[in-house]
């Protein structure tokens, strides 16, 4: 029988707490090499680190007590997951080769169909929005450099 100060949401709430104290003091260190507030390299560390403090505050001071035994996913479900992880690894290699926009389409595609167990057509669908999105908000707008490969886009 464990304690009832010693609980996985007590432990869970302090980490949490814990982190978002050195993600606060990280963003409180590169606040002077700013103009704005709400603008540059502190912005992220320090919303992160308010946000892990307060949801750690609610975790650790949160009264509901359950007693569920986990159990671990089988059959389908456990097929499925590692068939998920198995394909986002072959995405981290098949993106050097392919490119961005062609793997991210197929991945996005089969993790549909998948996970979702959407028909194909709605699959493709939604794949090829979620691509684009992705093309336009990390291509267009931030301009970040992602590998080509073979197709050029």
């Amino acid at each position: 029988m464990t304690s009832k100060f010693i609980s996985e949401k007590k432990v869970g709430g302090l980490l949490a707490i814990l982190f978002g104290c050195i993600s606060l003091n990280e963003g409180i260190q590169l606040y002077p090499l700013n103009k704005n507030l709400l603008t540059g390299d502190h912005a992220f560390p320090g919303f992160l680190g308010i946000l892990l403090i307060l949801f750690g505050l609610s975790v650790f001071f949160d009264r509901k007590i359950e007693e569920v035994q986990p159990t671990l996913p089988s059959g389908r479900t456990r097929l499925r997951i590692i068939l998920s992880i198995l394909i986002l690894f072959i995405y981290c290699l098949f993106i050097m080769v392919v490119g961005y926009v062609m793997s991210t389409l197929i991945v996005s595609i089969t993790l549909l169909k998948m996970i979702g167990n959407y028909r194909w057509l709605f699959s493709i669908l939604l794949g090829a929005a979620i691509t684009a999105f992705l093309y336009y908000l990390f291509i267009v707008i931030l301009k970040i450099p992602f590998p080509i490969g073979y197709f050029t886009f």
